[in-house]
């Protein structure tokens, strides 16, 4: 068990870092206006010799040093320890489709989410800040960064290559969810579920037949029933993704399966339905209602994850109310080591760690509450 102490000095160092990165944020932002006009264009090769580093390299530290300057709420943050610079670029670039005065408003809100989430939380709660607070400018942002979709190849070691390929979410959704639904289909063999989903989108790639059932393509998309009957122009949340604008949602593949989610209009969480085996309904709604892991930090969507019985299995507790996801890593980290959990009648998880410390997992509300 790490002391309390350790565990504090840790934190205190992460911040530090922070600390370092907005110092040197500054300091290179001074060495830049010193710079004489003609000679700002190349400050990254002023770096290079200085600093030992890349063209490529001097000119993306001048890029992110300029970023934060620019953003003196971020900037501050980041120097108080309170975030990350991963973090602060991050709500950098997610302001970047606002104006100043929406730019002012958002700012401190992602700042204060971000102190006490991760990345991937932090990013998906500002995706759906910004949507809220300015639709259109979001949309535009979407369809600017929709241009930048391609495919590209990177030539790894031992005779292996990497393909990337950037498209809209909710088409990587669909796709992966084909190759997901193939790969799992295959007869045991000695492969991993990787190793098949990536045989798997090779075939498809390659105009090969493949040798399993391949079913209907399915994601699962969260909205409220005044976007149907066009009222409003709220987020539309993708499962495994976050909110996206709702015009885009009309682009849905045809073969994409529709369901309905209702909610609870006061509080904004899915709503209501005991066996050990969860029923399908049960595993729906608690995946609505708990859209990822319910370990702090951990984003491993819930349709991947076991359902975890967090009050042991009595023979009449696989309920709503004890059934939480928990991804097979945390699953047995909750089961074999001195990690505990218990679920609080407001619909909260909380974690003890091995040190005695308690850390709660928020809900994650996939509508708005009511303004009322």
């Amino acid at each position: 068990m790490a002391p309390a102490d350790i565990e504090d000095d840790v934190v205190a160092a992460y911040a530090a870092i922070g600390r370092a990165v907005a110092e040197f944020a500054s300091t290179l932002m001074k060495l830049y206006e010193d710079l004489d006009p003609q000679v700002q264009q190349y400050a990254g090769d002023v770096l290079m010799p200085l600093l030992r580093v890349s063209q490529v390299k001097g000119n993306k530290l001048v890029d992110r040093a300029m970023s934060l300057v620019e953003h003196p709420v971020v900037l501050e943050a980041l120097s108080e320890g309170r975030i990350d610079e991963g973090k602060a670029l991050m709500i950098i670039d997610q302001v970047s489709v606002l104006d100043a005065a929406n730019q002012a408003i958002a700012e401190p809100v992602l700042i204060n989410h971000a102190a006490t989430h991760n990345y991937t939380a932090s990013q998906r709660y500002a995706r759906r800040y910004i949507l809220k607070l300015d639709a259109e400018a979001a949309l535009r942002r979407h369809e600017e960064k929709r241009k930048q979709r391609l495919v590209e190849k990177f030539n790894l070691d031992d005779g292996m290559c990497s393909l990337r390929v950037v498209l809209p979410a909710l088409d990587a959704a669909l796709a992966f969810d084909r190759i997901d639904r193939i790969a799992r289909a295959l007869p045991k063999d000695d492969r991993t579920l990787d190793q098949k989903r990536s045989d798997v989108a090779a075939d498809l790639l390659m105009g090969k037949e493949t040798p399993a059932p391949q079913g209907e393509v399915c994601v699962n998309l969260t909205m409220p029933i005044t976007n149907i009957l066009g009222l409003t122009k709220d987020p539309v949340m993708l499962a495994g993704y976050g909110p996206l604008p709702a015009p885009i949602v009309a682009d849905v593949a045809a073969n994409g399966i529709w369901k309905r989610i209702l909610t609870d209009p006061v509080t904004g969480m899915a709503e209501n339905i005991t066996t050990y085996r969860p029923t399908p309904a049960q595993r729906e709604l608690i995946n609505a209602r708990y859209p990822t892991c319910t370990m702090v930090g951990c984003n491993q969507p819930a349709h991947r994850c076991d359902l975890d019985h967090c009050c042991p299995f009595d023979g009449a507790n696989t309920t709503i109310a004890n059934l939480r996801p928990k991804c097979r890593h945390h699953h047995r980290m909750k089961t074999h080591s001195r990690w505990s959990c218990e679920n609080r009648p407001d619909g909260t998880h909380a974690w003890t760690t091995p040190s005695g410390k308690v850390i709660e997992t928020e809900l994650e509300p996939i509508a708005d509450p009511a303004p009322f």
